[in-house]
């Protein structure tokens, strides 16, 4: 979908970073299930944290950057950049859900 949008350079950076940092949550939850060993499981959790809370400082920037340019754009741009957010958001939520479950 960001593909579709008119994204300025940093909103494209951000939208890149996040997107490397939802992917590298979902495969490292993943390999999170399968490590037996509870010191190499904590830490790869840990790590996996940082990354979360990463994604989520991102996300947050990205939205400043919507509100920066909010006064510039039409407003299905603006509709469509704070969809593109929302999409970002429920792509971190099954991530924080099993990090609960873990804890």
């Amino acid at each position: 979908m960001a593909t579709d949008l008119l994204l300025n350079s940093q909103m494209e950076q951000i939208h890149g970073e996040i997107r490397d940092h939802s992917r590298v949550l979902a495969n490292g939850f993943q390999k999170l299930d399968k490590i037996k060993d509870p010191s190499r499981q904590t830490k790869q959790l840990e790590e996996l944290t940082g990354k979360m809370r990463e994604c989520k400082r991102l996300i947050k920037e990205f939205d400043r950057e919507i509100e920066d340019e909010e006064t510039r754009n039409p407003p299905e741009v603006n509709k469509q950049l704070n969809d593109e957010k929302q999409t970002m958001v429920r792509h971190t939520k099954p991530c924080l859900k099993f990090a609960e479950l873990v804890n």
